[in-house]
């Protein structure tokens, strides 16, 4: 059986994060324009089906729907830019945690070469 492991890449959690940021800032302009263009839609066949005038009535569900649409559209930007900074926030997490099991390491390293000659440091004082 072999063993695969997978590797921690903090370039992928940089991009992911960048592509969040990117479809945040589309997302609200595509609900908006989809809602607009389903609202005006609807407010033709409504108003074809009532008999109410039509062009104005287009307009108000037009209005209405793009407004409904900008609204959920900022909704989900802001939900994609909290995953992002949540990636990111791990991401500075672990390089934090790297540099300071580093740090230790080196000093572990440093304080073991210095008590294995405590004779030579005794002697040049």
């Amino acid at each position: 059986m072999s063993e695969d492991h997978v590797k921690y890449d903090s370039q992928l959690i940089q991009k992911f994060a960048d592509r969040l940021y990117a479809e945040a800032d589309r997302v609200v302009m595509q609900s908006t324009v989809v809602a607009t263009l389903v609202g005006a839609t609807a407010g033709y066949v409504i108003a074809a089906l009532t008999r109410v005038q039509t062009v104005g009535f287009v307009l108000v569900c037009a209005v209405v729907a793009a407004g409904m649409g900008y609204v959920r559209g900022r909704e989900k930007a802001l939900t994609l830019k909290w995953q992002a900074q949540q990636a990111l926030c791990l991401m500075h997490t672990e390089r934090s945690t790297r540099f300071v099991a580093v740090s230790v390491s080196r000093r572990s390293a440093e304080a073991v070469l210095q008590s294995d000659r405590p004779a030579e440091q005794g002697t040049t004082s």
